[in-house]
């Protein structure tokens, strides 16, 4: 699977391998809400895909290399681009993930 097309739930899942968090199915007070400050996640309530209070701490920690990768990607105008100009948190999170993993990732069984 091709990291430029991560959205939704996937994506959530990358974003939280690449941060090293521990994902806990099990935990009920993980899956009403999410603890940025946190070292575990849970399917239902960790969503950094829409949700910027999840995503701020990697983008801000990591926003050097996402720079470099979304140049990589579409050059340094890459702030006028229209499709990440119209959803810069999905864009950001991607270029993270390809950061970790690198642009091609194994497909996942569901």
């Amino acid at each position: 699977m091709q990291v430029k097309q991560l959205e939704g739930r996937l994506l959530n899942y990358w974003v939280a391998k690449s941060a090293g968090l521990t994902m806990r199915k099990d935990d009920e007070q993980l899956a009403k809400w999410h603890d940025p400050s946190g070292h575990s996640w849970h399917p239902e309530s960790y969503n950094p895909s829409v949700d910027w209070t999840h995503a701020g701490s990697v983008i801000s920690e990591e926003w050097f290399a996402i720079e470099r990768q979304l140049a990589e990607w579409f050059g340094w105008q890459w702030s006028y681009i229209p499709a990440i100009a119209d959803r810069p948190l999905i864009w950001f999170l991607r270029a993270y993930v390809a950061t970790q993993f690198g642009e091609e990732l194994e497909d996942l069984e569901e």
